[in-house]
């Protein structure tokens, strides 16, 4: 067995492990939050800047929380990373879009 094969196969069981989904949960889904939370700041069509920026924060926790636990009832590890990454991917392309970059 070649070493780059038992490397690969490392990866995988420390991806599929539960602590692996805790951290998904966790940390995915709180940047995945501040990318939704930014998203809601700058795309919110009501009110002035300081308006906006509330309504982002108010619905902060409440995105926290859901993705928290939908991200936490995944089957493994991998599985949680795609859910992380199938949102938070497309935010930050929206977030670029809204920021003019």
């Amino acid at each position: 067995m070649s070493v780059l094969h038992q490397t690969s196969a490392q990866f995988v069981n420390i991806i599929n492990h539960t602590a692996s989904r805790i951290v998904a949960a966790t940390l995915g889904g709180f940047f995945t939050t501040i990318s939704i939370t930014v998203g809601i700041t700058l795309w919110w069509p009501f009110g002035e800047t300081v308006e906006q920026v509330f309504a982002g924060g108010i619905f902060f926790f409440v995105f926290w929380a859901c993705l928290f636990y939908w991200i936490l009832l995944s089957a493994n590890g991998s599985r949680a990373w795609i859910k992380v990454l199938s949102i938070l991917l497309p935010m930050l392309i929206v977030d670029a879009i809204g920021l003019n970059i």
